[in-house]
């Protein structure tokens, strides 16, 4: 089991998304995926925020 869970700083929604099989897990260096929705700027060619997919609520990228 993943103790690693992130949540949302708004709302508190878990952002810990399904299990990666655990024959795939090597290319992600994780063992879950994320429901955290990422914002991209082309401008700086990275994402600069994320998104809570249950509230909407947007916080800069650390």
């Amino acid at each position: 089991m993943n103790d690693n869970k992130e949540f949302c700083p708004f709302c508190g929604s878990c952002l810990q998304g399904d299990p990666i099989p655990e024959e795939d897990q090597h290319h992600y260096g994780a063992t879950h995926g994320s429901r955290k929705i990422a914002i991209y700027s082309l401008e700086e060619d990275r994402t600069v925020k994320w998104q809570c997919p249950d509230c909407g609520k947007e916080w800069d990228r650390e």
